[in-house]
């Protein structure tokens, strides 16, 4: 077993490998298809279609990640897209929540 000095830690990522662009790509695809569901699902049978809004999501972001040919960094890069996509698809759906029904 080897110790490590501080001299020694391990480098961050540079920019390039975490693809920026690919996760606001995938965000974005969350947010588009988490609006359409607040929009034109009722509240009845909004809980799946954003457990589908979810996995569209995975999909594309893990079609996203799989086009960089990268294999440092995928599952964090992956993980940290599906998060995202998470996140922002609740936020869409806790704002929808809060607003007077129109």
């Amino acid at each position: 077993m080897s110790e490590t000095t501080p001299d020694e830690a391990p480098e961050m990522p540079d920019a390039h490998s975490w693809h920026v662009p690919r996760l606001i790509i995938a965000w974005a695809v969350a947010a588009v298809i988490g609006v359409l569901v607040t929009v034109l699902v009722p509240d009845e049978g909004r809980f799946s279609w954003l457990a589908f809004a979810i996995g569209a999501s995975t999909l594309v972001t893990f079609a996203l990640q799989l086009g960089t040919a990268q294999r440092e960094g995928f599952i964090t890069r992956t993980a940290f897209s599906v998060a995202g996509s998470v996140v922002v698809i609740c936020v869409i759906d806790i704002v929808a929540l809060l607003l007077p029904a129109v």
